[in-house]
């Protein structure tokens, strides 16, 4: 089965894959859906130093961390 690494779009959080989430893991895949730094239930870190390169680490880390390899990286904003 698949990987896939599921990211957000801007000013929400890892829960908005929820319903996606769940489909795809009934199916057998592995799921990750993170939430980006300053955002969702991570807002409290949010700064006026945060960027998009910042949000990059953020799904780096997530694919290094958990040594994810050849995931699927779905994306929308």
């Amino acid at each position: 089965m698949s990987i896939y690494v599921l990211v957000h779009g801007g000013f929400m959080g890892g829960w908005v894959w929820h319903q996606a989430a769940q489909i795809l893991r009934t199916s057998g895949h592995e799921v990750f859906a993170p939430t980006l730094t300053g955002f969702g239930e991570r807002a409290h870190l949010a700064n006026p130093d945060i960027d998009l390169n910042t949000h990059i680490q953020d799904i780096v880390g997530v694919l290094e961390c958990e040594g994810l390899q050849q995931a699927i990286l779905v994306g929308y904003s």
